[in-house]
């Protein structure tokens, strides 16, 4: 019981210490601990501002939204080349697999963000469908063997390259600043 005390009371007391250590490197402070453990901390705002106006390294107040869009400039806002797999069956996974394969080879394809949906049906087979920013660009209703999958495989990226190639000559041709990207 005291061992298992003991344990509980050194790792909080290492999360005290650890909080702040954080703390005190976000408020540019000196924190040391003495011989007992305890954390003396010593404020420093005003020698650290005066060591950076003497270096130059001072920022005016536009310069640092300036220095944040260079380093993050995106064609687009978000994350591209997102490939989601939202297949059931084991014929909508051997799907996924090679069509997610076969877009790595294709740099178009590679860099838009799409969605692969199965609905699965006893009678007709599986029914799979490829959305890019929620747009359908492919659709087929696969039979259940397995054998017939790369055939669908092969139309499916020809179709979705397309669509992709299609979708960013139109938002080339209509760029117009008064209006907004369609949102997610």
């Amino acid at each position: 019981m005291r061992q298992r005390l003991a344990s509980v009371v050194s790792s909080s007391l290492a999360s005290l210490v650890t909080l702040l250590m954080l703390v005190a490197v976000s408020s540019h402070a000196q924190v040391s601990l003495d011989s007992g453990g305890a954390a003396q901390g010593q404020a420093s705002r005003g020698q650290d501002s005066i060591a950076e106006q003497e270096e130059g390294v001072a920022e005016t107040p536009g310069q640092a939204e300036e220095e944040l869009e260079q380093q993050f400039q995106l064609g687009e806002p978000g994350i591209a080349g997102v490939l989601i797999d939202r297949t059931i069956t084991m014929t909508g996974k051997t799907f996924f697999r090679q069509f997610s394969q076969l877009s790595l080879a294709r740099p178009i394809i590679s860099e838009a963000n799409l969605a692969v949906y199965e609905r699965p049906s006893a009678r007709w087979g599986s029914q799979v469908w490829i959305t890019l920013d929620n747009q359908v660009v492919f659709e087929a209703t696969m039979p259940p063997r397995l054998s017939d999958v790369d055939d669908y495989v092969e139309v499916a990226i020809e179709q979705v390259e397309q669509r992709v190639i299609r979708k960013s000559i139109l938002q080339a041709l209509d760029n117009d600043p008064d209006l907004a990207d369609e949102e997610i």
